[in-house]
């Protein structure tokens, strides 16, 4: 009997060092990786509508402007094309946690998909032109899932606006289902029904000369002489607010 106690007693030890291990561990990734980038706009409203309206914001160069609100209580995405509100619909925005992936489990999704280092689950908040489009069979290059119609706006992270993923673990049904609460890994998830009219609003503006805004704040940035610079870029710029 005395034996046994002994035995249970380094077990339960065993089982206590290794979930207090876990939890440092998850710990040290939180602090590690839940870190905002340098150019990310603050918490709060981002777009003026009114200003928008009545064409008084560099916002008005662009041909379509896409609001997306990632408030966990809000989680909307508002299509404007030249001043009218074409498209109001629900969205999932990044999950806002760590997702921690162990050795084991970075093994497994290496062979099948899925991310293989831990990483914060984040919507970077700010004014992003769109950088890129992809088409109706797209596949995210890290771990091959399906994305349909994506519009990246933040390369850095690689996030982009995109049809909810019919090749989910959970299912596309249950990614549908999710829609209006947090739930990606980061991208800007969009219900299949609506998907293609933003997609087709952004192809259709196509690219032009549009004026270069702060990520952070929206504001025009100067050249060397104190005039607006302007680039070559999609007419379609992505806000991501949060309030």
């Amino acid at each position: 009997m005395r034996q046994l106690l002994t035995v249970f007693s380094l077990l339960l030890l065993a089982t206590v060092f290794s979930v207090q291990s876990f939890a440092d561990s998850r710990a040290e990734a939180e602090k590690r990786l839940m870190v905002e980038d340098s150019y990310e706009a603050a918490y709060g409203r981002l777009f003026d509508e009114v200003a928008y309206f009545q064409g008084e914001t560099y916002l008005n160069q662009y041909t379509n402007v896409i609001v997306i609100n990632k408030a966990a209580n809000k989680q909307t995405l508002r299509l404007y094309t030249n001043r009218q509100l074409m498209l109001t619909t629900k969205i999932s925005s990044g999950a806002e946690d760590i997702e921690y992936v162990g050795a084991v489990r970075g093994v497994f999704n290496k062979i099948f998909k899925g991310a293989t280092q831990s990483h914060w689950r984040h919507t970077t908040r700010g004014f992003y032109t769109i950088k890129r489009v992809e088409g109706a069979n797209y596949r995210s290059g890290e771990n091959k899932f399906h994305m349909p119609y994506a519009m990246f706006f933040n390369d850095l992270r690689g996030l982009a606006v995109h049809q909810v993923p019919p090749d989910l673990s959970s299912g596309e049904a249950a990614g549908e289902a999710a829609l209006g609460s947090r739930a990606s890994s980061g991208c800007v998830r969009v219900h299949k029904n609506y998907i293609q009219q933003i997609h087709s609003a952004v192809l259709a503006a196509d690219k032009g000369q549009v004026p270069v805004l702060s990520t952070k704040t929206g504001q025009p940035q100067l050249d060397e002489y104190g005039r607006v610079r302007y680039e070559r870029g999609y007419k379609t710029i992505v806000i991501v607010e949060e309030y």
